[in-house]
């Protein structure tokens, strides 16, 4: 019977949400990023040592990633059991998962993390074949040459659901989409990953969830159809031509931002204006102090997006949400809105702000080309607190 595994999650100064894995023949503990904006499983060499695991296979195959902005950098692939665990519950094993071991470790590569778990598709899993086994090797960039490409790997949560051992879905509940330096932080910086369910965990999420159409399994690829400030409305064209993007907007979980492609963050800006002539530059700064920010007199920011069945959805955003108090230190509120930073020309980036204070279900179970994500609301925080 496939298992639904509730796990707590962390966000970190470094402002992503972190769960813990077990690795290799002695279950060493390893903190990873949650990313549904990339696919690889890496974790740093500081942590884990293939040399010392009984259980690992090492091969001749290296991948190399980014993280954020960050350098770019090398990883081994091992294959070795990683595992999950949630409280009271059967522990869940990928006997050979395909892991990235990064030989040259940079400091905060991963913020305050010792890896990422990616959760997006295989297409984004790609590898090389070097000539010799990458991990007794430990080429440096200079030597790819003589690598081929491999295709891709399959990610560690496609090789669970391959198993049988969940159903091919995940969902994830947080508060924040920023480290909150403020008095609630205990409560605020914590959430849960939901790993082979989703709508089962009611207590999770209040109302009927609405279905946004995933158009391109690559990135969780979404087809943005219009941004609303208030009651004013930006129609969103597709990616300009020539841009190699898959549509013009995707989820992920591994921003801490919603990033914008400039032209629409731009027009973004000036809705705002028409709301009130401070706010597009209060938006601009970055962050801003709380206590001049009446957030009742901010619009709600809202994400029109192509639904199933060819409907639109409309994902709203609340000020409390694209404003992060105690964000930067306690008594400044950090914005979440940014211009740029996606891979290609005409794409924006979903991050975190979108599913603050939602609950998000990434759900694969039709098989490919018919991934879905599904959002409802959270309960009041005191209704509710967000426990695993």
């Amino acid at each position: 019977m496939a298992l639904v595994l509730r796990l707590p999650i962390t966000i970190s100064s470094g402002n992503c949400y972190t769960l813990d894995l077990l690795v290799g023949s002695q279950a060493t503990p390893v903190t990873v990023l949650l990313d549904t904006g990339s696919s690889m499983s890496a974790v740093n060499i500081d942590v884990y040592d293939p040399g010392a695991d009984a259980a690992a296979t090492t091969t001749d195959l290296l991948q190399s990633g980014s993280f954020q902005g960050a350098a770019s950098f090398l990883a081994a692939v091992v294959q070795t059991p990683v595992g999950l665990q949630a409280d009271g519950a059967t522990p869940v094993t990928v006997p050979k998962a395909n892991l990235g071991v990064v030989y040259k470790v940079q400091p905060f590569l991963f913020g305050k993390a010792d890896g990422i778990l990616g959760l997006a598709y295989p297409a984004l899993n790609a590898a090389t074949r070097m000539p010799a086994n990458t991990w007794d090797n430990k080429y440096t960039p200079a030597q790819l040459g003589p690598g081929q490409a491999a295709g891709t790997l399959a990610p560690c949560v496609d090789q669970l659901a391959a198993a049988g051992e969940i159903a091919n879905k995940f969902a994830i509940a947080v508060r924040r989409s920023t480290f909150s330096q403020g008095p609630d932080a205990a409560v605020l910086n914590t959430g849960v990953f939901v790993l082979g369910g989703g709508e089962e965990c009611t207590e999770l999420y209040t109302g009927a969830f609405a279905t946004v159409a995933v158009v391109s399994e690559t990135y969780y690829n979404s087809n943005l159809v219009a941004v609303q400030v208030g009651g004013r409305t930006i129609q969103v064209g597709p990616p300009p031509a020539g841009s190699d993007a898959a549509s013009n907007s995707f989820l992920d979980s591994g921003s801490n931002q919603l990033m914008l492609d400039p032209p629409l963050y731009q027009q973004v800006i000036a809705m705002f204006n028409e709301v009130d002539p401070a706010f597009g530059a209060a938006l601009q700064a970055g962050s801003h102090d709380q206590t001049q920010l009446d957030l009742t007199a901010w619009p709600t920011l809202g994400f029109v997006l192509a639904g199933a069945g060819g409907a639109e959805v409309t994902w709203t955003v609340e000020p409390k949400d694209y404003w992060q108090f105690d964000g930067y230190g306690a008594g400044t509120a950090r914005t979440g809105l940014a211009s740029g930073g996606a891979p290609h020309p005409g794409q924006s980036i979903l991050g975190l702000p979108l599913f603050a204070n939602h609950y998000v279900v990434f759900d694969r179970t039709a098989g490919p080309g018919r991934s879905v994500i599904r959002f409802a609301p959270q309960p009041a925080a005191e209704a509710a607190p967000l426990v695993a």
